[in-house]
Order: structure tokens, then sequence, then C-alpha cells
């Protein structure tokens, strides 16, 4: 076990898919099963995470103590018994154990918690949430769920204002946590780390990737990058719903492990994590050998941003070799230079199915778009990406597996730049956004990251940033700086709670005043 003093802490994160069952509780005890098999034969580790949505369903909510009630479940079984074994289980392997759950919370009568929406008519409301037991099983921390995934609205409450959860570990490391689609947004996530000063970050979540920026990996080890930060992320497994890629990630020293998968897998990766009092290395750099075929993932679904459309793009020639141009959108401009070099074609006789992709330089500043269709965003991105074609509106996909892709040229040198703008309300995260054929990021040892301040600490003004290739790429998808400012415009979610009131006595008063006209001349025409 890790004491205070050691320079590490072992973790680890489990991507599992959802388990198919006769009824809710059925699948319940599946998945619970399931967790308890890891639990009993993963080997020795400090804290273990679990990923989102995969345990249990509004059928079989159960409530959670809050940290202050010093609750231990093992022993008093007041919740359901998955909880229960949970707290035992913790107990039994001395490690700490991270579970995201449905949770559910009596309210009738003004009861539980300030939430945005009214207390549902069965009494009881729900809640997303994390759940952390330490070492003897007792409840030490809980988190629900700040942003939801659109259709969550329909059945999960959301509290009115934002839970900042932490807790303490006996290995000297704070954490802090939150739950997928918080990633995004500034409360609770960023809070964390610029209020709370925590530098370890546990992320249970059940992302749905998005090309070409927001690839579940691509966003974690981007954000863990951006914050440097230690980042645990456990994801659900369901490649072909958009729905894979799990890791640990150690701040701007990358990624100690990480795994994306085409087909629905059960697996714990384990990281020895840098406490961030000591020295951190950096992954070593591979020997780089120009190829024409690269191993790629084809098996896991994606959504496409559409707000690309709107950024001010350039189609780079098929056959181009160097590039050096600055493309602007508005007041807000990239400086792009860019060098391939033809790969060696050997032996190999072209094929029927052989494609190749196109790419496009692009620059965008604005708030008319959205994170994956669900909540409005305001960004800055200056960005190289990959297209099947020549046409902007295929720009965001990838070919399918039954297309031979071929790496015509090899990237040599992919310099990115631009002038950040200052955060009009102060909030701004600037990370770096690239991605590969196997869906994994450049690693963080193959580029180089510069930024004129230290641009969280001077959200206020504007700084330079320069993304840099150090090592030759043979299948980039993405190689993008991308700033998300944290709009402050609201997404009601087309949901009637969510809308904007109007005061009561708006316009009452007119109202009563024409009713009172009307009633007074249909008494003059009775009389006359």
């Amino acid at each position: 076990l890790s004491q205070p003093t050691d320079p590490t802490y072992k973790a680890g994160v489990v991507e599992h898919p959802e388990v198919t069952g006769a009824n809710a509780m059925d699948k319940t005890n599946l998945a619970w099963s399931s967790f308890q098999k890891i639990l009993r034969e993963v080997e020795a580790l400090d804290i273990l995470v679990f990923p989102e949505h995969i345990i249990n369903s509004r059928a079989s909510a159960t409530f959670v103590p809050h940290e202050s009630e010093k609750v231990t479940p093992c022993f008093q079984a007041d919740y359901e018994i998955f909880l229960i074994e949970a707290s035992c289980s913790a107990r039994a392997r001395n490690m700490y154990v991270v579970l995201n759950l449905v949770e559910k919370e009596l309210c009738a009568n003004g009861a539980g918690s300030e939430t945005i929406g009214p207390c549902p008519e069965t009494g009881v409301r729900h809640f997303n949430t994390n759940v952390v037991f330490d070492r003897t099983g007792m409840v030490i921390s809980r988190y629900r769920k700040s942003h939801l995934w659109r259709h969550e609205y329909y059945s999960t409450s959301v509290l009115r204002t934002p839970d900042v959860s932490t807790f303490t570990t006996d290995f000297g490391v704070t954490f802090g946590h939150f739950i997928c689609f918080d990633m995004l947004f500034y409360e609770p996530a960023i809070t964390l780390i610029r209020e709370r000063n925590v530098t370890d970050i546990i992320y249970p979540t059940y992302w749905f990737s998005e090309l070409p920026f927001l690839g579940a990996i691509q966003l974690q080890e981007g954000w863990a990058f951006a914050n440097d930060v230690n980042l645990l992320a456990a994801d659900g497994s369901n490649p072909a719903g958009r729905t894979t890629g799990s890791g640990i990630y150690a701040g701007r020293a990358g990624r100690l492990t990480a795994q994306i998968f085409e087909e629905p897998t059960t697996t714990v990766l384990v990281a020895d994590v840098p406490k961030r009092n000591t020295q951190r290395t950096m992954p070593p750099v591979t020997l780089f050998t120009p190829q024409l075929q690269t191993q790629r993932h084809t098996g896991v679904a994606t959504h496409r941003d559409y707000n690309v459309d709107i950024f001010n793009t350039e189609l780079l020639a098929a056959d181009f070799l160097t590039v050096d141009k600055q493309l602007c959108h508005g007041s807000f401009c990239c400086n792009f230079a860019i060098e391939r070099t033809a790969t060696p074609v050997g032996s190999r006789v072209p094929g029927a199915t052989d494609v190749s992709y196109r790419y496009r330089i692009g620059a965008y500043y604005g708030n008319e778009t959205t994170v994956i269709r669900v909540d409005r965003s305001e960004q800055a991105t200056c960005a190289l990406f990959a297209c099947t074609d020549d046409q902007l509106h295929n720009c965001g996909y990838i070919f399918p597996a039954t297309a031979e892709v071929i790496n015509d040229y090899y990237f040599t040198k992919v310099n990115i730049g631009g002038l950040f703008p200052a955060a009009p309300r102060g909030r701004r995260l600037i990370m770096p956004s690239s991605l590969t054929g196997n869906f994994l990021p450049v690693s963080a040892s193959e580029f180089e990251w510069t930024e004129s301040i230290l641009a969280a600490n001077f959200s206020d003004q504007p700084v330079q940033v320069d993304m840099k290739l150090t090592r030759s790429q043979n299948d980039l998808l993405t190689f993008a700086i991308w700033a998300n400012y944290f709009t402050d415009l609201p997404s009601t979610h087309n949901l009637d709670h969510m809308q904007p009131q109007a005061p009561a006595t708006t316009d009452a008063a007119p109202r009563m005043a024409v009713s009172l006209l009307l009633l007074l001349l249909g008494c003059l025409l009775l009389k006359s």
C-alpha cells in the first residue's frame, strides 16, 4: 500500500459493458456479480474506479448516505444489496473504491435537496451519483452529476448548486471527482482545480465520442494535459454505440495507460501514478517508420462535430507537400506550417478499394457552437483535420473497415499556433486535441506545447499558444489546439421545468384591467 511519503500510488480503472438481463433487477444483479469478480481478482491497489451507467437503474436505485453521516453500509445495511456488498468488498480488499450508480432521495413535502426541477409525483427523485468507500468500507464522499446528457434530464435531478466533492486518502492524495459530461463545464470540474487546488481527479464516464475533437481518450488526455492533473478515467464499453476508452493520465507527462476497444470489453487498466510533488517522466519516443498502411480502429462508432461546418476552412491539395498559411475567422487567426513526404510504395500493388484521407485546416472563434449538440458552447480552435473526400460535410468521419486506407504521405512537420483571446468571463481552458488512426492521441513526448503566459493562471489575458509535432506521423486524423470558453448562454433542452419562468406579476395587472373592463361593458349592455 502507498504511504504518504511514497512517490506513487497504484490505481486501477475499469472498462465494462452494459449487461443484459430479464429485467432491471436482474441486470443489476448480473452487473454487480461482474463487479464483485473484478474486486476479488484485481491485484492489490490503492484505489479502483468503476464506470458510469453500468451497475443499476431507477428500478434498482439505492439511497446513498452523505459522507458527513460516516456510514459504513457493510454493517449499516439500510441500502440496496450491491451498495452494502461494495462497502464490504472495499473493506475486504483494503482499497478505496469509487462506484457510479443511480441514487434515490425522498422529496415529498419539501424534503431532500434543492434541485432545478420539482419533486416528482412519486415523492422520490433520482440522481446520477458517485459514491466513494475508504479502505474500511465507509462512505467518505458523494457526488451528484451536474451536467446531464440530454435524455437524462427526463428522469434525473440536478442540484441547483453543483456539488464540489473531494476526499483525502491515507496515502496523502486529495481527489476530486465528477462524471462524464461534467468535464466540458467550468463547475465543478475546473472549480476543483483552480479553486480547491486538487491535483488528482476521478472520472467515471459513459462517453459518446465525437470527431474530430472529442474522442474519449482524446478528450481525457487533452483535458488532463491542459490542467496538468492526474486523471483516472473509467468508461463504459459499447463501441458500436460510440462508448469506449479508459485511461490513467499524469498531466503534462501524458498517458500512463489507455485503451480503446472495437468490441465490448471488460478489463482493468492499472498504473503507478506519480504524486504531484515527485519527478515525472515523459513516455519514451519510439522510432518512426513510414508505413503505407497502419493499424486503425473501425469498430468504434462516433458522432460528427457539426461545428466544423461554420469554421473558416481551406482544403489542402491531395498531393500537398508544404503548407505555410494564416487562416482567420474574424479577428482570430491561426498560423499553420505543415510538411509531408511521400511514403515509399515498395512492391505493393494498388487495389480497387484503396482510399486516402484529404485534409483541411480550420479556424474558429465564437459561440454559435454546441458540445455534441447537447449544450451551447463558446470555442476557439486552430485545427488540421481529416476528411473522407474534398467536401467539408464529410470531415469528422472515418473510412469503414471495407476500405483500404493508404498513407500516401506521412507528416514530418505540423506547427499550429494562434493568439487565443482573453476570456470574457475569466473562464478558459486551452488543450491539445490530437488523434491517430488507432483512436489514440499523439503521445505527449511527440509534440511540443508552449504558452506565452500560463493560460490557466491568466484567463483574463490573450495568450499565444503553439503546438508543434516533434516526431513524424503516418496517419493523423486530428492535430489541433481546442479552447473552451465555458459559455454562460443557457440550454433548456426542450424541457418545461428548465424554461425561464417569467415573474407571475409581469402582465397580471393589464390582464385584470381588461377583464374588469369587459365585465363593466357586459353589465352596461344588459341594463340597456
